[in-house]
């Protein structure tokens, strides 16, 4: 059994593009060719996500609500809607939705990011760097895990509502994605599709789509991965722990671009490292399930809420 240690974490994009097949990838081209948008991204490509969103609440301990560890398949279908939201015909959506996947922390210059998205733009703006640029993971994942907190304050409260449970599997699968984009390296730099070489050249492009569609590939399944992990809830600040995954998984940039030729076909070492980022992204996520619930415990609920 291999655990995730939590112990020695370190405290213009464009767009990303999915593995697809032929057919579609002609159709993309056409609609392209006519003027159009081109497609929007997809990460952790396929039922990756759903893999990994099943494999963290599977793992959830005994303490939380039985409700919960026995959705694993509902809160796997939530998992995806932060993509799905990425749709053209919604652009006011796709603007803002976009950002929340990544964070690009070469962009900072070596300043910390603040804890509060208004206090992080300030930051860009002083930087002269557009916030979206840099992205909102980090932002996104804290908030999300505060929103599932409150509701699984209200399920305190009202543990039989079955309206509160089916709020808490939504919150619960959305904060899944944004959680488990941030343990994909290629989410948490600017190298998020190829490198410069010397002569100012792209190489390596195409990386991202083969470590986004690896888990899938490799048909990893939700209850091994689950059995892989050990989950422990974040003590102390919230968004220290999420902002130091993102530098863990900076931290894995080079790595994972020393093993590109291995990723697709998958090498032995490709396969080791596609294993390692899936059991990384269940505990992250596992641990910010368990945290929302242990929080929620001290959370006051405004006296005029009845449900």
């Amino acid at each position: 059994m291999h655990s995730t240690d939590w112990n020695g974490l370190q405290s213009g994009r464009i767009e990303r593009q999915p593995r697809l097949s032929t057919r579609v990838v002609v159709a993309a081209l056409t609609f392209m060719v006519m003027g159009l948008f081109p497609m929007p991204s997809h990460a952790w490509w396929g039922n990756s996500h759903g893999i990994m969103t099943q494999a963290a609440v599977l793992a959830q301990p005994q303490e939380v609500p039985a409700f919960f560890r026995k959705s694993a398949d509902a809160v796997a279908h939530m998992s995806f809607d932060p993509d799905i939201a990425k749709n053209r015909a919604a652009s006011n959506l796709y603007d803002s939705e976009f950002p929340e996947h990544y964070f690009d922390l070469e962009l900072l210059k070596g300043e910390e990011a603040p804890d509060k998205r208004h206090a992080f733009i300030e930051l860009c703006n002083r930087l002269g760097v557009g916030p979206r640029d840099v992205g909102y993971a980090p932002y996104a994942i804290t908030e999300s895990t505060q929103r599932l907190m409150i509701a699984f304050a209200e399920h305190r409260k009202w543990p039989d509502n079955q309206m509160i449970q089916s709020k808490i599997l939504v919150y619960a699968g959305i904060l899944a994605h944004y959680a488990e984009d941030l343990a994909q390296p290629l989410h948490a730099t600017i190298d998020f599709d190829g490198r410069l070489n010397d002569a100012g050249e792209k190489e390596q492009v195409g990386i991202h789509e083969a470590m986004d569609s690896i888990i899938e590939r490799l048909e990893m399944k939700p209850d091994k991965l689950a059995l892989e992990v050990s989950v422990a809830a974040i003590e102390g600040d919230l968004f220290a722990a999420v902002l130091a995954q993102a530098y863990e998984s900076n931290g894995k940039v080079d790595d994972l671009y020393e093993l590109a030729e291995g990723l697709d076909p998958v090498s032995e070492q490709g396969k080791l490292f596609a294993e390692e980022r899936a059991r990384r992204a269940v505990a992250f996520t596992a641990r910010l399930y368990l945290t929302a619930w242990q929080r929620s415990a001290a959370v006051r609920l405004p006296g005029w809420l009845e449900r």
